[in-house]
């Protein structure tokens, strides 16, 4: 069996941190025997990695292109064609690309990543050449986040094309309750809107991994460790967290905050580390390498996901497989992976009040925080192994494959 998933920036090794999620889901299935053809946006010649082939746009200029904008002219809402012919055009000549690599390998499945822009580029693929198209959602294209302009479909036109791509899809995997009902109320055919969690590594995210490496390498042996690895961005509430220090740090001095992770805001977010007096507790790590995201979850003592929204939020099930307590929010996919006072806590978004409470109870209850993290730990090992997932894929692949 074969598939063509289209992912215009996913990375090439397992070390690239773009689309990491989308990247180790192909790597998974190409070592259970599926032929694996992931076509890009970007301009490239095609390649081999991992058991991967990989494709990209071949030229700027393609004829072909050109004429299937205008036979494709139909697939699009009134509104959607209101924009730069630039970006219609390069629409389709990524769909021609993905046309192309269908028809040489004989694909037999079409997987996209997001509802847009890849989940049009495989409806207008799908319309070329009759395969099966099944679209994952992920969070930014289902979900909103009005108050920090949040979500594809705060846009008018996008949200149109995401109607129409989502109703036209074969199948579309939603990882979430929330992503879930969300698409759900798009879909005409609600069967066709399948629940599938995503999955952490067990192997490779577990609690007997080495805790000492990375603390010495921060140079903070001896001290309680809270830990998050969000990107800065508005969406995912690092201030909030941050903001919890001088709580945190008058009742207990022994605490250090480490904030893994780089973006737009990381520099407001250490000068208001800075303000607020919590400079010498907070380290700010930039981005950290894929190979070393598990030892730093094995080194922390609590991980907090602060975010105002979340698809999934893989970091949380990341945290519970190291055998983690998690303090997440009251968002989207995070319900799903945490039980109130089972394997963490539950807090409400914007609240650093409330978060600060819970990192001082499992601080001051170290026998409950290693009970919390070794329930999590279960939890994964039940509903959240990367290996349920895959299994369930491939399900759905050979049920359309066989349509």
């Amino acid at each position: 069996m074969s598939v063509a998933v289209i992912s215009s920036q996913v990375g090439k090794t397992p070390n690239d941190t773009a689309y990491s999620f989308v990247f180790d889901e192909a790597y998974r299935l190409a070592k259970r025997g599926i032929a694996v053809h992931v076509v890009r946006a970007n301009m490239e010649r095609d390649s081999f990695s991992f058991g991967m082939h990989f494709h990209g746009l071949e030229r700027k200029i393609n004829m072909r292109g050109v004429i299937s904008v205008l036979r494709d002219f139909h697939i699009y809402p009134p509104t959607f064609l209101l924009r730069k012919p630039a970006t219609i055009y390069w629409e389709s000549l990524y769909a021609t690309r993905v046309t192309k690599v269908i028809e040489q390998y004989g694909i037999d499945v079409i997987h996209a990543h997001f509802a847009y822009p890849e989940g049009l580029i495989g409806l207008l693929a799908r319309k070329r050449t009759g395969k099966p198209l099944i679209i994952t959602i992920h969070g930014y294209d289902i979900l909103l986040e009005p108050s920090v302009g949040y979500g594809a479909r705060i846009s008018k036109r996008i949200d149109a094309i995401i109607s129409r791509v989502l109703k036209c899809a074969d199948a579309v995997i939603a990882a979430s309750q929330a992503t879930f009902i969300e698409a759900s109320k798009i879909v005409n055919d609600v069967n066709k809107v399948r629940l599938i969690p995503n999955g952490v590594d067990t192997r490779r995210f577990r609690p007997d991994l080495d805790r000492i490496c990375v603390k010495k390498k921060l140079g903070i042996e001896g001290l309680t460790v809270v830990f998050t690895l969000r990107a800065h961005e508005p969406r995912y509430g690092l201030k909030y967290l941050i903001r919890t220090g001088p709580m945190v740090l008058k009742e207990r001095q022994d605490v250090v905050f480490i904030i893994g992770g780089d973006g737009s805001l990381r520099s407001y977010h250490q000068q208001l580390a800075t303000k607020l007096g919590v400079k010498e507790n907070m380290v700010f790590t930039g981005k950290i390498p894929q190979s070393e995201v598990p030892h730093y979850y094995a080194m922390s003592d609590i991980v907090v996901v602060p975010s105002l929204q979340e698809g999934f939020g893989l970091v949380v099930s990341e945290a519970m497989a190291c055998g983690k307590p998690v303090i997440g929010t009251k968002v989207g996919g995070i319900t799903d992976q945490l039980i109130d006072g089972y394997n963490g806590f539950l807090v409400q978004p914007r609240s650093p009040a409330e978060i600060a409470e819970k990192i001082l109870f499992l601080v001051d209850h170290p026998k409950e925080a290693k009970r919390m993290g070794s329930n999590g730990r279960k939890m994964v090992e039940e509903k959240f192994d990367v290996e349920r997932r895959i299994d369930k894929i491939l399900l759905l692949y050979r049920k359309l494959s066989r349509k």
